[in-house]
């Protein structure tokens, strides 16, 4: 496993920090307040310092966490699995979708981890897991075809059209429009990764489903792009790019 980078990890964590790091997920006791990447990267810095066996019996442990979807844990154990593992580890994780009852947060979370590892054998069970979920209108999945705009975009484009268009029409609850919005930014960092032009490619699909769909959808694409988090994450050359196309489209 590649635990030898030092590049993105924070040198204030202090070795008592480490420890106490590896007993939250020892212990199954919950997380810290930024959402958890400062655990993982802890764990992955403790993991550094082991012996090749040591790191070896880490990783097992980390995948049983995740297998048992070990409540408040397994989020970080995977994560720490996926930034310090490659398409082997993703082989690892394929038999686990298989097994048990899964919630649908592990399942998309899985899931996308096998994309994010870059686990080829695990491709066409991606694609068939987000088109079931897509047809049932899961907003969880749209992370999983964020990352798929990557990898896979004559995939994943014609299917998130066919799903904005289905779930944006007529007059949709707040809910809804709030969990969209709530995407949007992973959905644009995804599209514009391979080009800005996916962007428009995607509002056009939407709206030759439905007009209405494409509308609204761009008008939550160019909110979105008038924050400054959006200028950060995207550029502000890609910003000013798709400004004035997505307030065309938005009408």
């Amino acid at each position: 496993m590649p635990w030898t980078s030092t590049s993105g990890y924070d040198p204030r964590v202090s070795r008592a920090e480490i420890e106490a790091a590896l007993a939250l997920l020892e212990e199954a006791r919950g997380t810290v307040g930024d959402g958890g990447d400062r655990l993982v990267r802890a764990v992955i810095r403790h993991g550094r310092s082991l012996t090749p066996s040591e790191r070896e019996e880490l990783h097992r442990h980390l995948l049983e966490l995740v297998d048992r979807e070990e409540p408040r844990v397994w989020p970080h154990a995977l994560e720490i699995v996926v930034r310090t593992g490659g398409p082997a580890t993703g082989r690892e994780l394929i038999p686990m979708l298989a097994t048990g009852e899964r919630s649908a947060e592990w399942s998309d979370a899985v899931v996308l981890a096998l994309l994010r590892l870059g686990c080829v054998d695990a491709m066409s069970t991606c694609r068939e897991y987000v088109r079931e979920e897509l047809r049932r209108h899961h907003l969880g999945a749209l992370p999983i075809v964020a990352w798929l705009y990557r990898v896979d975009p004559a995939f994943a484009l014609p299917l998130a059209a066919r799903f904005f268009a289905d779930i944006l029409v007529g007059a949709p609850a707040r809910r809804t429009v709030e969990s969209v919005r709530r995407h949007i930014a992973g959905q644009l960092e995804g599209l514009t990764a391979s080009s800005p032009a996916l962007v428009l490619e995607l509002l056009d699909a939407v709206a030759a489903h439905d007009p209405r769909a494409g509308r609204r959808l761009a008008a939550i694409m160019l909110d979105h792009l008038r924050s400054a988090t959006a200028t950060l994450a995207l550029g502000e050359r890609t910003v000013r790019a798709l400004g004035p196309a997505l307030a065309l489209r938005a009408g």
